[in-house]
């Protein structure tokens, strides 16, 4: 058995309960639909600023057109964003800015939706090797789920990451060095992806880990000189200089976080308005919220100690989902609920058996729910709307999902951790079996 691998093929029929989450996600998709035909912008957990749109994807555009990435808009990312969109996009269009490239350029629109469809086509065939029976209703809630259209909606250059990621994570390509070469572009377009690098690390993976380095080192190189800027030093400026600027967006910052540490920064100095409980009780929230989040952390980071040592019976695709949620859990807040997908994809590879999988999977399927239901009412007043292409009363505020995301999350990291200890336990074979990733 391919120790990638979550779990061995199986002959039984889906779960009618998998079908049933699948369906649910259809269906909170249907309602998104039904909300955006009435009122005529995605209701939340889609992003509050109806009016930006795709901007992630025309302001990148803006300055792979133009040479101040680095120096004027102070990007913390390597130059292949840029020359990516510069390939893809119409260079004429964004003569007045990135607004003006948004009306104009349908070139880098077009390609980003081709991505994505591709994208479903190799998640689909990617679990369908694993599994041909569950392969239908978790590719439906991997490309139909809210983090793949959070980040469609906001034009996000993290689609074709994931594109990446498949073909280096999933098994499609047998061959190693297409591989590498998959993984490194992934790394180069969103360079949080480092953590694949550890499951290599913890098992003495280091051919892989010489080929994802090399490849990677090779197309930051060709593409900062290409683009003319974004070398290391600037990068690290920029790094610093987004470290250091304190966030006062309360708001934002718990909108689709992934990490309880927005909330607990909430609850501890929560402006007027978002007020959601007394002091007394919101220390007692906040001081409770960080024990378990920081004895997470202490799990996870025990169990990835122990596979330095236990190299024989690591899964390597668990442990990178392992690494994966905790750097969700740890660290990621605002908006970027979209980086969930890459530990979603991981996990669907998990077989449907056993309490730990199963509710592992279950916790999956309702995090890509596109539904929620808000509590307190933040924003409420008058906005254009660019997909619906008209002036709407938007209203968005705390939620229940906000509550809950993080919380599952944390779920999936605990039993994530069960799964490999459960995976390291075991004695060391006399005899090691040879496997790829």
């Amino acid at each position: 058995m391919n120790p990638t691998q979550g779990g061995a093929r199986t002959a039984a029929p889906p779960p009618i309960t998998e079908l049933a989450l699948a369906g649910l996600v259809l269906t909170g998709l249907v309602f998104a639909g039904f909300r955006f035909i009435r009122d005529g912008y995605l209701p939340q957990p889609f992003y509050f600023r109806v009016s930006e749109s795709l901007l992630d994807l025309y302001s990148t555009a803006f300055w792979a057109n133009s040479t101040g990435a680095f120096r004027q808009w102070h990007s913390v990312y390597p130059p292949l964003s840029f020359i990516f969109l510069r390939w893809t996009s119409l260079t004429a269009c964004y003569r007045l800015g990135d607004l003006a490239g948004r009306d104009c350029d349908w070139l880098a629109r077009s390609v980003l939706c081709g991505v994505f469809a591709v994208n479903a086509a190799l998640v689909y065939a990617s679990y369908r090797l694993s599994d041909r029976r569950t392969a239908a209703p978790r590719a439906i809630a991997m490309i139909l789920g809210l983090p793949m259209l959070y980040a469609l909606e906001r034009g996000n250059l993290l689609i074709p990451t994931f594109t990446c990621f498949v073909l280096g994570y999933g098994d499609l390509i047998r061959r190693r060095w297409p591989r590498w070469l998959a993984l490194a572009t992934a790394i180069n377009f969103k360079p949080y992806l480092v953590f694949i690098a550890l499951p290599f690390i913890a098992t003495r993976r280091w051919a892989w880990l010489a080929g994802c380095g090399l490849l990677g080192g090779a197309i930051y190189l060709v593409t900062a000189l290409w683009y003319g800027s974004g070398w290391p030093l600037e990068i690290i400026a920029n790094e610093t200089r987004y470290a250091g600027a304190a966030s006062m967006g309360y708001f934002s910052d718990i909108y689709y976080a992934t990490a309880f540490w927005p909330l607990i920064r909430l609850l501890h100095a929560a402006p007027a308005g978002l007020q959601l409980v007394s002091s007394g009780v919101a220390d007692a929230w906040a001081s409770g919220l960080t024990i378990i989040v920081r004895a997470a952390q202490l799990g996870a980071l025990s169990c990835l100690g122990l596979a330095a040592f236990r190299p024989w019976g690591v899964d390597v695709r668990r442990l990178a989902a392992l690494t994966a949620c905790v750097s969700l859990t740890a660290f990621t807040t605002g908006s970027a609920g979209y980086a969930q997908i890459f530990l979603f994809f991981l996990v669907f590879f998990e077989p449907w058996r056993g309490p730990t999988r199963i509710t592992l999977l279950v916790a999956t399927y309702a995090l890509c729910l596109p539904l929620d239901v808000v509590v307190l009412p933040v924003i409420h007043g008058r906005a254009h709307s660019f997909l619906g292409g008209r002036d709407v009363m938007a209203s968005f505020g705390v939620s229940v999902g906000q509550f809950i995301r993080p919380g599952l999350l944390l779920v999936i990291q605990c039993g994530l951790m069960i799964l490999n200890f459960s995976d390291m336990r075991g004695p060391k074979p006399k005899t090691r079996a040879v496997a790829s990733v």
